[in-house]
């Protein structure tokens, strides 16, 4: 009987000192030592040569319509409008066809939508207007999701000047933290 009491007492022991060892490790930091975080590495979209050189998608296209818009928390300002769009000239990865994108917008109080808060050139895609977007395949919103978008008054014009930047393969800067 005495050898069960041990037993029972070394191990409840043991499994005490456990748990203060891990709650100690993960709970408190060390003196001293600085904290790393952690930040998400989206692509450098500043200048048009990188979005070129980043995009996996970048197409001439038209809004055809507006799908609507999906309110993400509503504690958040803003949320994502989907759009139809017709890709009229590929000019990286995209394929020709409709696609539906999603766009993150922020409303305004007339109930427009608009992406004033953009850390790139990110321009409300509207019905009827052509743009030139750089978005990636798949998503929760349609077929895709908009990183970067252009209003092209120029469509000719415009997609000389992408052609240009996608041949420069400019060199990207890559961020410390990633």
């Amino acid at each position: 009987m005495t050898s069960i009491r041990t037993l029972v007492t070394g191990s409840a022991a043991l499994l005490v000192l456990a748990a203060g060892g891990w709650g100690g490790y993960t709970w408190w930091p060390d003196a001293g030592t600085t904290t790393r975080s952690d930040s998400l590495c989206a692509p450098d979209l500043s200048r048009p040569e990188y979005v070129a050189a980043e995009s996996a998608n970048l197409a001439l296209v038209t809004v055809t319509g507006t799908i609507g818009y999906l309110e993400e928390e509503p504690e958040l300002p803003g949320g994502v409008q989907t759009v139809k769009v017709r890709i009229d000239t590929a000019l990286k990865g995209a394929a020709a066809g409709t696609l539906a994108l999603g766009q993150s917008v922020d409303v305004k109080r007339d109930g427009g939508f608009s992406t004033a808060g953009a850390d790139n050139r990110y321009d409300v895609l509207r019905p009827g207007h052509q743009y030139i977007v750089s978005f990636y395949n798949g998503g929760s919103y349609g077929d895709g999701y908009v990183l970067y978008s252009e209003d092209t008054p120029d469509p000719d014009q415009a997609v000389e000047r992408w052609t240009g930047h996608i041949a420069t393969k400019a060199a990207l800067p890559q961020p410390a933290e990633c």
